[in-house]
């Protein structure tokens, strides 16, 4: 059997950037769940409350983080082709 190799396709670093955000953001997100399930199971089986403050908090980062990593906030390559457009447009104008 004639087994060859190909060279694997040149990865898009763009792309491979936004892949790691949501892998992260991916990441964050299991993390937040199983931390967050841990420390209230335990408060709750001392007799205590469930720490909703923790859950407030951390999840307004993680909301924060979700939007880096899916949505248009900070999509760097559209804000940069944005601010170019912007600076020819200006330059034209002189």
């Amino acid at each position: 059997m004639n087994t060859t190799f190909t060279s694997a396709p040149e990865r898009n670093e763009y792309l491979m950037k936004i892949a790691r955000r949501r892998v992260g953001f991916q990441k964050h997100t299991m993390v937040y769940f199983i931390v967050c399930s841990v420390i209230s199971l335990l408060c709750l089986a001392e007799g205590g409350r469930v720490p909703v403050d923790l859950w407030w908090a951390w999840g307004i980062g993680l909301g924060f983080h979700g939007l880096a990593a899916y949505g248009p906030l900070f999509d760097e390559q559209k804000a940069t082709e944005d601010e170019y457009q912007k600076l020819l447009r200006r330059q034209n104008e002189q």
